[in-house]
């Protein structure tokens, strides 16, 4: 057993929002900060302990590890396409109709699953530095980017989408084909601790009838969760409800069997009251990408709204190409910004709320609840420290410090300092210990470069 004593400890571990907190925008946070804090692990990597010094259970045998600064759970980052770091970059300033079709979607049709899995191994070194532990991955190869993400020590819940697209299917084959292959990944890592897999139907845009039909099926049939991109354009509203005869994101959603499903649906921005009301009356997760969603001008999703209606929401990255960071700090810190500006209430969306939708309430929206997203006892030890020796956190006042706000508003990828997956340090004083970082940006490089229709610099020399 290996215990670790803190300066400060968060262990977001409380039941969350009940009652009247429902109706807050987002939910109420009730737990308050451990001073002088305690995480005893035990050997298979899950908490046994975690409290004050003071009560901490006497252990002659554990090994003590002293952390200057604060300790809080892994970040869960709960939509992201981490793989696409290939294509960093790529199609800067177009809508995202036009970024798919005519940059993005033509670079992926060269892909291959040893490109995914090199993109997929330096992007895990990015979230795992930046003090993400967990992320929901959509992207095509799954067994890639499960192999990847496992050999980095990083946490997914991989999502590889279905997609129909006469240049992707050239590469992936026919729908059936990619349903097929998803389950049967799913089946390969049942038993791996640190992958699940989950069924990523791309959009309803992009994905025929009788295909969402079969996903929903399989969806009930392997009961495995499926993950969708919702109603992140305005156009899509139109062009849903021509292919629907009239009804909403949701509605079709619904008549199309989803709303039985662990449904997790990404973007939610342009969403009705009705439409809304559905999704909670169904427990639809959501999962807001408050960067992504103001640089490809998609719109401001209606998070107090969701929140008020009971809708359990957490905040992602969406992938490297559409954002270029895989910053969960940056994420919390707009997604404030955009609740208050959009409102004109500088008290509707708090830092603890926000830092809460990153790890206990992600925890929830991927049906992790019971073992990820809070440092108590049963739980895996997925943990991050903090440095807080930075100008930035500065002046500390006592009966005044506000440690979420501080989090939130202060921190930043730079000041993470060792993490943590199932009891396993993956990041030391800043640095990956799981894979030479050096290797993985060149391979990186070359490989971008042939996605981008690019000879290999090898060739002309």
């Amino acid at each position: 057993m290996k215990r670790y004593l803190c300066d400060l400890l968060l262990t977001m571990a409380h039941n969350g929002p009940t009652g009247e907190d429902k109706k807050t925008s987002p939910p109420v946070a009730s737990w308050k900060p451990i001073p002088d804090g305690v995480v005893d692990v035990g050997e298979d990597g899950r908490i046994v302990w975690s409290g004050t010094i003071e009560n901490a259970p006497d252990r002659s045998n554990v090994t003590t590890h002293r952390i200057n600064g604060i300790v809080m759970p892994g970040m869960i980052n709960a939509h992201c396409h981490t793989p696409m770091v290939l294509l960093r970059g790529a199609g800067k300033g177009l809508p995202v109709d036009r970024w798919l079709k005519e940059v993005i979607w033509p670079r992926e049709s060269r892909l291959t699953a040893d490109a995914v899995f090199t993109g997929m191994q330096l992007g895990a070194t990015e979230l795992l530095t930046n003090g993400i532990t967990t992320s929901l991955e959509m992207y095509f190869f799954g067994d890639a980017i499960a192999e990847a993400a496992s050999s980095a020590g990083l946490r997914c819940l991989v999502a590889p989408p279905v997609l129909e697209d006469e240049k992707l299917s050239k590469l992936l084959g026919p729908w059936q084909a990619q349903l097929e292959s998803l389950v049967a990944t799913s089946e390969r890592w049942q038993n791996n601790d640190l992958i699940d897999i989950a069924l990523g139907p791309h959009a309803l845009y992009s994905v025929s009838k009788h295909c969402l039909t079969r996903i929903a099926e399989a969806a009930s049939d392997f009961d495995m969760p499926v993950h969708i991109h919702l109603a992140e354009q305005k156009w899509e509203d139109a062009a849903i409800r021509e292919l629907s005869s009239g009804l909403s994101a949701p509605q079709y959603l619904e008549s199309l069997g989803f709303m039985e499903t662990q449904l997790i649906a990404a973007h939610c921005v342009w969403l009705s009251p009705e439409d809304i009301s559905l999704m909670a009356d169904n427990n639809v997760k959501a999962v807001h990408c408050p960067c992504s969603n103001t640089r490809h001008a998609s719109g401001i999703a209606p998070v107090h709204d969701m929140c008020s209606a009971g809708i359990s929401v957490s905040i992602g990255t969406d992938g490297p190409v559409s954002h270029n960071r895989l910053d969960l700090f940056e994420e919390m810190r707009t997604a404030i910004r955009l609740a208050r500006v959009s409102s004109g209430d500088a008290q509707r969306f708090t830092a603890a709320q926000a830092l809460w939708m990153t790890t206990a309430g992600a925890a929830d929206v991927i049906g992790r609840g019971n073992d990820l997203g809070r440092l108590a006892p049963g739980y895996w030890a997925d943990m991050v420290a903090l440095s807080v020796s930075a100008s930035q956190w500065h002046p500390v006042i006592e009966d005044e410090d506000d440690i979420f706000a501080k989090v939130v508003w202060s921190g930043s990828p730079d000041s993470v300092t060792d993490v943590w997956v199932a009891g396993r340090r993956v990041v030391e004083q800043g640095r990956l210990t799981t894979l030479d970082v050096d290797a993985e940006i060149a391979e990186l490089n070359t490989k971008a470069a042939r996605l981008a229709g690019l000879p290999d610099k090898e060739q002309n020399e």
